[in-house]
């Protein structure tokens, strides 16, 4: 009887041996090849969560570059509006495709829920001289973030990413930050909102 229940023990560990392998062996899903930088570290599709929880993305220590000390004082202005457009582009565009049962910015995780946050990284407000005497792109505008996704129950990181957001015109428009950052904060939204779908 003992003999037989060392083997029973023997062969439970075994198994769970084996199965903790295989998990580790499973390769991460393929990478979207949405946004600048992409790393995927799940194996699991995103559709296996009930609720996506958008937080607002900070700004703390942010990069302010081709910026001066009235410009500066502008963009610390525009800065809610920004992490706002962010979040609302985000969670419209999850919800017109139909992605989650539930997603919610700024709410508590209930169930089965992956966190999308994320930080602005730097303010470029580009230069019109550039732009006008070189072109090419040269001088352009910008917004960067970086973020991750997060399993809400247990903080394990399932993918990261950063963006540049150069959109709207900012490459070769005479447009100045103060127009360009909206739309561009805007499109962020659009752009993580692909990368999720993806990943789902």
């Amino acid at each position: 009887m003992k003999k037989s229940l060392v083997a029973l023990f023997i062969s439970l560990v075994l198994i769970t041996a084996g199965a903790q392998i295989a998990r580790s062996d499973e390769s991460p899903l393929p990478k979207p090849d949405v946004l600048t930088e992409e790393a995927i570290f799940t194996s699991e599709k995103l559709s296996a969560y009930d609720t996506l929880i958008i937080r607002d993305f900070t700004t703390d220590g942010a990069e302010y570059s081709r910026v001066d000390e009235d410009e500066k004082v502008k963009i610390e202005a525009m800065k809610p509006l920004l992490i706002k457009m962010i979040s609302e582009s985000l969670a419209m565009q999850l919800k017109s495709r139909k992605l989650f049962n539930n997603v919610v910015i700024n709410g508590a995780p209930e169930g089965k829920a992956v966190i999308l946050e994320g930080a602005i990284t730097e303010f470029n407000a580009g230069s019109r001289a550039l732009k006008f005497f070189v072109g090419f792109g040269a001088g352009k505008a910008y917004l960067l973030v970086k973020g991750r996704l997060l399993d809400a129950q247990t903080g394990r990181e399932l993918a990261t990413f950063v963006d540049r957001e150069t959109g709207y015109r900012g490459a070769v428009g005479m447009e100045s930050y103060e127009d360009l950052f909206p739309h561009q904060a805007k499109s962020l939204g659009e752009n993580i909102s692909q990368f999720v779908e993806k990943l789902y």
